[in-house]
């Protein structure tokens, strides 16, 4: 009886490298991850010098620890201009990279980079202004928290640098436009 479990044994821990020789071989095997994740955005930062609220949300492809992918975001209240309130949105691409991510706070850079239309309407939404068309760069960095396999939490601050605005069309200028402020990224996905 002995003499049979051995020899049984002996077959199948053969068997088993015979089995690991004939694994798939794949382009991205190894150490690259591909994983994904989404989310809202949310950034709380000055426009035309009054604070601004803005929301929106964002996703990304993960390699290992680069991402990359899109956002949107939107100003949610309303900041008096010419007696009428500010429009204001852009969204375009995303990208960015965790260092350290797999401990439970690590620093993260990403940069959004999109367009964007910002316009006026009055307080009864009635009329609506010809909408500005611009161009917006928005480098962040970030502390980001590992609560769970699947959510991170980032808590961070950027600087938005908005081009192109035509003050004929909107009566604000760039420097209107961009500034610094924080933001506050909820990603869920597979980390």
């Amino acid at each position: 009886m002995k003499k049979i479990f051995i020899a049984l044994l002996i077959i199948l821990s053969v068997g088993g490298l015979k089995a690991q020789d004939s694994e798939i071989q794949t382009l991205f095997s190894g150490s690259t991850r591909i994983s994904g994740f989404g989310g809202p955005l949310m950034s709380f930062t000055t426009l035309n010098g009054q604070f601004a609220h803005m929301m929106g949300g964002g996703g990304g492809v993960l390699l290992g620890n680069y991402f990359l992918g899109g956002y949107g975001e939107g100003l949610t209240n309303g900041i008096p201009v010419n007696g009428n309130r500010l429009n204001f949105g852009h969204g375009g691409f995303w990208t960015g990279y965790s260092f350290m991510a797999k401990r439970p706070l690590h620093p993260t850079v990403s940069a959004q980079i999109g367009w964007g239309s910002v316009s006026e309407h009055d307080p009864d939404f009635s009329y609506w202004g010809t909408p500005d068309n611009v161009f917006v760069f928005n480098p962040a960095v970030e502390l980001e928290m590992n609560f769970t396999k699947f959510f991170r939490l980032g808590v961070g601050v950027h600087y938005r640098i908005v081009t192109g605005t035509n003050p004929e069309i909107s009566n604000l200028t760039n420097s209107d436009l961009s500034g610094p402020g924080a933001l506050l990224t909820f990603k869920f996905g597979w980390f």
